[in-house]
């Protein structure tokens, strides 16, 4: 599958802020984003009818990707889905592209004891993509995101994207052109095990000499919660055109703001990377339009 052409916007904010998007979330409506790129060189090896196997959460970005990207290559697929048994438009998707959903509870996900699932299971032979799709074939996909001709001739002081499992920045770096630092904006809610793991993602793909990068906390909010702020934000800047995701982009677009208020972008060329997602915007949108109406105070733009 050939990797889609994709845009950058440039965005012009009421505060004066100004940064360009490199819109990823144009790769594919169903593939979104980074996950084209990790995912795609996961399964490329792959003979057709191989077991892929993965986990994730009832709305995961990397379950609905997985699902579609095995369907289309002819590969067979199941998704340990975290907690009680429930549809959610992600895993109704999931489920019409052929994936086989298990359900577990919360302490064997954390866990994640691959051989005792495939046994109990009986799956035989699964290759198993770990939850997120980070690895050394994804970091290596990611990579090839400075590729895009929408990039070329183009400098960029920092670069912010979202993080979540560590294979998106781990790439970017990699690959990243001369002076460039690239910022990853926790989607966690803290710094966690991310710069450990993203430093052993590294390790043995990219040259002694790296470009400088570092983690940041946006708002100390644990994953997947969205506040009112974050929700009154996420209205606005639909009003102003952006589509952006509640779980990640949406962090990052908020934390830029904050930044230039605090006089931390003067003179700084900014690209955001918008990383996709928007598949789970829809059972959030209900949600998130209640939530930024108990928003009181001022907004970051």
């Amino acid at each position: 599958m050939q990797t889609p052409s994709t845009t950058i916007d440039t965005v012009n904010l009421p505060n004066g802020l100004s940064f360009d998007v490199l819109r990823l979330d144009q790769t594919d409506h169903l593939i979104s984003g980074n996950k084209w790129f990790k995912l795609l060189p996961n399964l490329a090896h792959l003979n057709p009818g191989t077991l892929v196997a993965s986990f994730g959460g009832p709305h995961s970005n990397h379950i609905h990707a997985l699902a579609y990207a095995a369907q289309n290559r002819g590969l067979r697929s199941v998704g340990f889905i975290r907690g009680e048994p429930q549809s959610t438009p992600t895993l109704d998707d999931a489920h019409s592209c052929g994936m086989q959903l298990i359900f577990i509870d919360r302490d064997t996900y954390r866990e994640k004891p691959t051989q005792l699932l495939a046994g109990q299971y009986q799956l035989i032979e699964p290759h198993w993509i770990p939850e997120g799709g980070s690895n050394r074939k994804a970091v290596q996909g990611c990579a090839t995101i400075w590729d895009q001709a929408c990039l070329q001739g183009r400098k960029y002081d920092q670069v912010y994207v979202a993080v979540g499992s560590g294979g998106t920045i781990a790439g970017l770096v990699a690959g990243a052109p001369d002076e460039t630092k690239l910022v990853g904006v926790s989607a966690l809610g803290s710094t966690a095990d991310l710069e450990d793991r993203i430093s052993e993602l590294l390790a043995d793909l990219a040259p002694q000499q790296v470009n400088p990068w570092s983690i940041e906390v946006a708002l100390h909010q644990r994953y997947g919660k969205v506040s009112s702020e974050l929700a009154a934000t996420q209205v606005r800047a639909q009003a102003f055109g952006l589509a952006l995701d509640p779980i990640y982009t949406l962090r990052v677009f908020h934390y830029l703001n904050r930044l230039y208020l605090a006089g931390r972008l003067k003179n700084r060329r900014v690209l955001m990377v918008h990383t996709g997602g928007m598949q789970g915007l829809r059972a959030q949108q209900q949600r998130i339009d209640r939530l930024a109406k108990e928003f009181v105070g001022p907004l970051p733009f």
